[in-house]
């Protein structure tokens, strides 16, 4: 009488979904071009420090609300291409708890990027428009409050670029520690990142100045990381 085998279990090694890699890296490319493109119908004459020249530009704006919808959903595309990514990366050897941050940070970033479309691309325009047909004795007023709402973009405007900015840095932790994409990756990750946070506090401090060096390093390390990425995606066997 022959006895059974008692059974083995082994775990498998975790591979990482050469589709999620390719859909994740996809979108953050595709959000960040389209997020470029929208943002170029964006009113853009006028300095936006100056506030009495720009509030009339943007008060003549007819696509202001459609141009800050379309911002708002291609940020929403990119984020997600994030979080694909991520959960990528760590069916690919990206420790658990690494990945759930990088996550987490994703949200917080999509959560304060949808406030700040909410206040400038609808209470804002609202604003300038009441701006513009108020009655001459009381424009000093509305002008007053117009500028508050702008000052509230400033804050929300801050803390998207540095929420977004850590999310990028927790991604490229995410990359460094995975098997899924190029460990060197995560350097254009870790710039990008840097970028947005240093924007982010320049935002805070002097509005839209013309001091756009910090936020060109984190826009453009975010495209090349993303081309990158894609490239590499599409590569993986």
């Amino acid at each position: 009488m022959t006895t059974a085998s008692p059974l083995r279990t082994s775990t498998p090694a975790v591979v990482p979904s050469r589709a999620a890699l390719r859909v994740g890296a996809a979108l953050i490319l595709g959000g960040a071009v389209t997020e470029y493109a929208v943002t170029a119908l964006h009113p853009h004459r006028e300095a936006p420090n100056d506030h009495a020249r720009a509030f009339a530009e943007y008060a003549a704006s007819r696509g202001w609300i459609a141009v800050h919808l379309g911002q708002f959903l291609a940020g929403g595309v990119l984020l997600v291409g994030m979080i694909v990514l991520i959960g990528a990366l760590r069916a690919s050897g990206a420790p658990a708890p690494m990945g759930r941050v990088a996550a987490a940070a994703t949200v917080v970033a999509g959560a304060v990027f949808a406030v700040l479309q909410a206040v400038d691309g609808v209470a804002l325009k609202h604003a300038v428009d009441s701006l513009a047909a108020a009655p001459p004795e009381a424009h000093d007023a509305y002008f007053h409050d117009t500028e508050v709402v702008r000052w509230l973009e400033w804050g929300m405007a801050g803390y998207s670029r540095t929420t977004l900015g850590l999310a990028v840095v927790a991604l490229g932790v995410v990359v460094a520690t995975s098997r899924g994409l190029p460990r060197a990756l995560a350097v254009l990750a870790f710039v990008s990142g840097a970028g947005f946070v240093v924007d982010g506090v320049v935002v805070s401090t002097e509005g839209f100045s013309t001091n756009v060096l910090a936020g060109l390093v984190g826009w453009g390390g975010l495209a090349v990381f993303a081309v990158a990425a894609t490239a590499a995606a599409w590569r993986r066997r």
